[in-house]
């Protein structure tokens, strides 16, 4: 038995969001088709929103990159940061997060009158958020919100292939062609597949997925489900 200091440890990878990264699809076709056409929105504001892991970060820095934007995250959006951000290409991550409204809705203000942009990402539609500021509801209602819905069956098997090649794991076929019917499907639900197989390979030098171990990590998540 291995000594448990020398056991291999499951690393995290750094996500890539350049735009050869991302994998277009029927599901996020309006959402990449909106941050393309940028300068060219019809206001001041878009609104993305999704489940997790659909990509909405990814599209983020894409725009980011070719705005010559900030990112940041909602929590941390402050007066001070909304007053020092005004007048530049600004996207806000998690903007449903926020701790308190009036700074997004100072933000907004100041965006809309300096002739700038703003981009914020959300898992629920702006028109649903409980803010309690009539005013801010009024700037979000006019706004785009564009959704990027779940995956469908080829975006999904892409998906599976890309985060396994991504942690040099050996997908056998009969691997994939059982796992693929059976794991949740969901953007959320590949990538926890994915990570769940990524340790259960652990210290094997091909990094070689089987059918079997398909199989052992399933049976292993629905025990826990069970329990």
């Amino acid at each position: 038995m291995k000594d448990p200091a020398q056991q291999p440890l499951a690393l995290e990878l750094a996500p890539r969001y350049g735009r050869q990264d991302f994998m277009p699809a029927p599901c996020n076709a309006d959402a990449l088709s909106w941050i393309s056409s940028w300068p060219n929105w019809p206001g001041p504001a878009l609104a993305l929103y999704g489940p997790a892991g659909a990509g909405k970060t990814h599209l983020l820095h894409i725009w980011v990159k070719a705005s010559g934007g900030i990112l940041l995250q909602g929590p941390e959006l402050t007066l001070e940061a909304a007053h020092d951000l005004a007048g530049m290409p600004v996207a806000v991550d998690r903007a449903d997060a926020m701790v308190q409204p009036e700074p997004f809705l100072h933000l907004y203000n100041m965006q809309r009158e300096a002739g700038a942009h703003l981009l914020f990402a959300a898992r629920t539609p702006p028109a649903g958020w409980t803010h309690g500021l009539p005013d801010l509801s009024s700037r979000l209602a006019t706004a785009p919100a564009v959704e990027i819905h779940q995956p469908d069956d080829s975006l999904l098997s892409a998906l599976l292939l890309k985060y396994a090649g991504d942690r040099q794991l050996d997908l056998t076929p009969s691997a994939y062609a059982y796992l693929l019917p059976r794991m949740d499907r969901s953007f959320a639900g590949v990538q926890a597949i994915v990570a769940r197989l990524d340790r259960a390979a652990l210290g094997q030098q091909k990094r070689h997925v089987s059918r079997d171990l398909v199989i052992a990590v399933l049976a292993e998540n629905d025990d826990k489900a069970d329990g």
